[in-house]
């Protein structure tokens, strides 16, 4: 069962690359193919972002770890799966210590090649639905208004209402209902909550 993913195969030998893309379409997923890195690269923006990218090590106008070198520039977050001849594993080694997902020598088992597949897609979905998460987290911190963001902030410091009040120069009423007004926005129930949800947000900001 697939939820939408698709295999971006980057391979320049067109046999290898149709064989690939047949093979993952029998499991029922998507496939996409270019036999040119410059192609794939132009149209790089335009894909979905839930998905894993095949791409081979080794092709004439550009090879698979300066396609991989770009993509890292455009802070791709699509799992890469380089695949390699025997005389390349050192380049894929080095690919991995990168950032790549995991490597294949040509031609794969059926069995590894579907394991290595279906890991790339579950963390493509994973990152997928953590971006999704913090998309939303952000605009619920951002539908605050400034002054209940200040008290928020505050609160997820630890700080009692009346020393917020104190800080902010207003009164102890007027920071709890921003602060009942922020929960209620934020769909929060206490300062834990309030401390654990900055904590994320601030951490998925970097």
């Amino acid at each position: 069962m697939t939820l939408g993913e698709c295999i971006y195969i980057v391979d320049d030998n067109e046999m290898t690359s149709q064989s690939l893309a047949f093979f993952c379409e029998s499991l029922g997923y998507e496939t996409k193919v270019w036999n040119d890195p410059e192609e794939f690269m132009e149209a790089y923006p335009t894909l979905d972002k839930v998905g894993c990218i095949v791409l081979d090590v080794r092709m004439p106008k550009k090879n698979g770890l300066e396609v991989f070198a770009e993509l890292k520039e455009q802070k791709n977050k699509l799992p890469v799966i380089f695949l390699t001849g025997h005389g390349e594993v050192r380049m894929a080694v080095h690919a991995l210590k990168e950032g790549a997902f995991d490597f294949l020598l040509k031609s794969p088992e059926e069995k590894e090649l579907i394991d290595v597949i279906e890991r790339a897609l579950r963390l493509s979905l994973d990152l997928k639905f953590r971006d999704d998460q913090m998309a939303y987290d952000k605009r619920r911190f951002d539908s605050l208004t400034e002054r209940e963001k200040d008290v928020v902030l505050l609160v997820g410091k630890g700080m009692m209402n009346k020393n917020i009040a104190d800080a902010l120069q207003i009164s102890e009423k007027t920071v709890q209902q921003h602060r009942g007004s922020a929960c209620r926005k934020l769909n929060l129930i206490n300062a834990v909550e309030i401390a654990d949800f900055l904590r994320k947000l601030k951490g998925n900001q970097r």
